[in-house]
């Protein structure tokens, strides 16, 4: 077995407010240990409380803002890292296909799933012999938990933001059709929107200008592409992008690397 790529963490900030939503490639896990706040997943709306548990897919666009301190573990795992992890009665990415985005614990719940959490970090910085196996013996007993909790959710519970729904379609037109030559005359016609209308709208929901979400989703797709072994100038024609030089570009200013590197590190393991 590979050694499995995940990252995990017990965060803590007295103000806490992201001015948009983000996305990124790999699946997480949150657990809320504070009250008073919001969370948006794609078009859902919560309460951010005590004891929320958090489950959110790779490339989904979420945000998140406490009106006072928040506390929560955060587990950053890799979708490759979930499958080589699942078993034939625990698939854990179709699980995470279907599953809602929130559960509420109740106290007993969230106190496991602490020392859960709590094991898992301490497991990661051990060293020595038979270091690693306990690790991952403690991160599969994390993610069965978390899934558990996952299978009998109402989606009665879910309450839906109305803006975030009106954009939603936008958003997967766009992700559906990532290698295709889009801009905001083409994206406004197929919606049968004026610019200035789709401009308008698209920022106040996502935070992000159109065409800033689109060079976003073509790297999220490069860095997938990449991971496989591909050559960079092919990733660049299938994310959409005419020029191998402008997509370095754009790659290095968004994630800090070069498309190159990006992929040496990942398939020598360093990178999650």
């Amino acid at each position: 077995m590979k050694a499995p790529k995940y990252q995990v963490k017990l965060n803590r900030d007295d103000n806490w407010h992201m001015d948009r939503p983000h996305f990124h490639e790999d699946i997480e896990i949150l657990l809320s240990l504070s009250d008073g706040g919001d969370f948006f997943i794609e078009n859902e709306l919560y309460p951010l409380s005590w004891g929320e548990l958090f489950l959110i897919g790779d490339a989904t666009l979420h945000k998140s803002f406490s009106r006072q301190s928040y506390r929560r573990y955060v587990l950053h795992i890799a979708p490759s890292t979930l499958e080589e992890l699942s078993m034939p009665q625990i698939d854990f990415l179709s699980c995470l296909r279907r599953s809602v985005h929130r559960v509420q614990l109740d106290r007993s719940q969230a106190a496991e799933l602490v020392g859960l959490f709590g094991q898992l970090e301490q497991a990661k910085e051990n060293e020595g012999f038979g270091s690693d196996m306990k690790a991952t013996i403690a991160l599969l007993s994390l993610l069965l938990q978390v899934f558990s909790y996952f299978q009998t959710v109402d989606r009665s519970t879910v309450s839906y933001n109305p803006d975030f729904a009106r954009i939603t379609p936008i958003l997967e037109y766009i992700g559906e059709n990532i290698a295709e030559p889009l801009t905001l005359d083409s994206i406004s016609t197929r919606f049968f929107m004026n610019k200035y209308h789709l401009c308008h709208s698209f920022k106040a929901v996502t935070g992000f200008s159109v065409m800033e979400y689109v060079i976003h989703c073509r790297v999220l797709r490069a860095r997938e592409l990449l991971r496989t072994g591909m050559r960079v100038q092919e990733v660049s024609e299938a994310v959409g992008f005419r020029n191998n030089e402008h997509f370095i570009r754009t790659f290095g200013a968004l994630t800090g690397t070069s498309p190159k590197r990006y992929a040496k590190e990942y398939l020598a393991g360093d990178r999650i």
